[in-house]
């Protein structure tokens, strides 16, 4: 459950970082799970990693049921229905082994309409590695999901091409080309270092980054979205997660009460 010290947290910042939810059992039965279906991907006739080896796996814990039962964990549902509110849905999952060393700036929400920076978009993350700083940790900055603050920062998008293949970015910019005159590397940010367990909560308007990231890093994310009320909602939704107007059928019929719930009005919405 929520605190209204943690509500304020996120509210402020856009981000909450929980240490140890999960143990180290949990994690290692996770893991091996997590690694089961990116082999079985892996295996899929046409299936070709990204030049450097990276591996996006959409809709991922639906695949296992065994993974399924992280979203409905008191854990997890609890803490993202505080965030996101009654009525929350379910947008998606995905399931990464990263290949390359840099993922620079951005919101993974950008351009909003006036007023949906407002409608909650949370993120849930999982890494399955330990990762620090020196090795590839999610870097945030607190309080950008938020404007003015969060306009201000698209400087850093126009410098970095935003349909370039991260695969190809350099390590770190040059300093001299970039709007605030640092490297992205040494951006004023919180570095979110994290051991298998810890769970990351962030807003996907939030600006964040990730440097120095080896390849084989692991990591699961879990996609929530507000209750939908109005067009607006419903067009952001449309435009960034599509899918979830045709949710996985694992869920629609899943025994479990919390997962239907997050899928059912969606399909509803997507077949009106």
């Amino acid at each position: 459950m929520l605190t209204e010290r943690q509500q304020a947290h996120y509210e402020a910042f856009g981000f909450l970082f929980q240490r140890e939810l999960f143990s180290a059992e949990e994690m290692s039965v996770i893991g091996e799970e997590a690694d089961r279906i990116w082999q079985e991907e892996a295996e899929r006739p046409g299936f070709q990693l990204s030049d450097q080896g990276s591996q996006h796996t959409s809709s991922f814990v639906e695949r296992s049921p065994l993974l399924s039962r992280i979203v409905e964990d008191d854990r997890i549902y609890l803490m993202a229905q505080g965030i996101a509110g009654e009525g929350m849905v379910w947008t998606n999952s995905e399931g990464n082994i990263t290949g390359y060393g840099t993922a620079p700036w951005h919101p993974d929400r950008r351009n909003m309409a006036p007023g949906d920076l407002d409608y909650p978009r949370l993120k849930v993350m999982l890494y399955l590695d330990e990762v620090s700083a020196a090795n590839g940790a999610l870097r945030v900055i607190p309080g950008s999901h938020k404007n003015p603050f969060h306009d201000s920062l698209y400087p850093m998008l126009q410098k970095q091409d935003d349909g370039k293949d991260w695969d190809t970015i350099p390590e770190a910019d040059d300093p001299g080309d970039m709007p605030y005159g640092v490297a992205g590397d040494q951006m004023p940010c919180q570095v979110v270092e994290s051991k298998p367990g810890d769970v990351l909560f962030f807003n996907q308007c939030l600006w964040h980054a990730a440097y120095n990231a080896y390849a084989g890093r692991r990591y699961i994310a879990l996609k929530f979205a507000g209750n939908p009320t109005t067009d607006g909602h419903l067009a952001t939704l449309r435009w960034y997660s599509g899918g979830a107007f045709s949710p996985s059928e694992a869920f629609l019929n899943s025994d479990s009460e919390r997962l239907r719930g997050l899928v059912t009005r969606m399909a509803e919405l997507g077949s009106a």
